[in-house]
């Protein structure tokens, strides 16, 4: 990846986390304003039938801070999860706002994040009505996104899934691999992304993430 220019990493790394977050915010809007049920509907790549039974015992999220993301994944074990010739180097606290959301962003540089953990508030259908998630891919047509693979995972929270999408804004084009888990009363994502990201993490990688990050919010 080439090296950004001072006068635009910041605007690339905001573009870079905003494609991100649209397709989990999205599915957020979508099922928080139905009240649907699962349709069993396919979708992009694979076919999204695969849910976990039903939802677990509910987990308190505590307030995003650097403390708790080292606890929910250690930075070793981040770099550990998805090696890069430039690694991780420090954890860095993302929360525009603090009532609602906040984010774990393992910091290469000031220009480069190799992978971003957010968490976003849910108050929906839980699983996820699969017709919430076409939908989903339906308006994620209109706003210059396009989801090449959509692959449930199940035994991962109360419903996990594989994303791969594209899209473009304001002249910038970007690739994000997101790992999406639902708990309850919230959702995380481990997610890479092409502008930001030193190397672009594969499935297995971010549903290691995700499992581990889970697996510390159980703890």
């Amino acid at each position: 990846m080439a090296k950004l220019e001072r006068s635009s990493s910041h605007r690339n790394l905001t573009y870079g986390v905003g494609v991100g977050l649209l397709l989990v915010s999205m599915l957020v809007l979508a099922a928080c304003s139905s009240g649907g049920t699962p349709s069993g509907s396919s979708s992009t790549g694979s076919s999204p039938t695969a849910t976990a039974p039903g939802p677990t015992a509910t987990i308190a999220l505590q307030q995003i801070t650097v403390a708790y993301c080292s606890k929910l994944l250690p930075l070793a074990t981040a770099n550990q999860i998805i090696p890069s010739s430039t690694p991780a180097t420090s954890i860095v606290q993302g929360n525009p706002n603090p009532a609602l959301s906040g984010a774990c962003n393992y910091q290469v540089s000031s220009s480069q994040i190799l992978l971003v953990i957010y968490f976003i508030p849910y108050s929906g259908p839980d699983p996820i009505p699969q017709s919430d998630i076409q939908s989903v891919l339906s308006k994620a047509a209109g706003t210059n996104l396009t989801v090449t693979t959509l692959t449930m995972v199940s035994g991962i929270g109360d419903q996990a899934a594989y994303v791969e999408v594209t899209g473009s804004a304001n002249g910038f084009s970007a690739t994000v691999h997101i790992f999406y888990v639902l708990e309850g009363s919230f959702i995380f994502d481990c997610f890479t992304e092409s502008y930001l990201s030193p190397v672009m993490a594969n499935q297995s990688q971010l549903q290691q993430c995700a499992t581990t990050v889970d697996t510390n919010l159980r703890a």
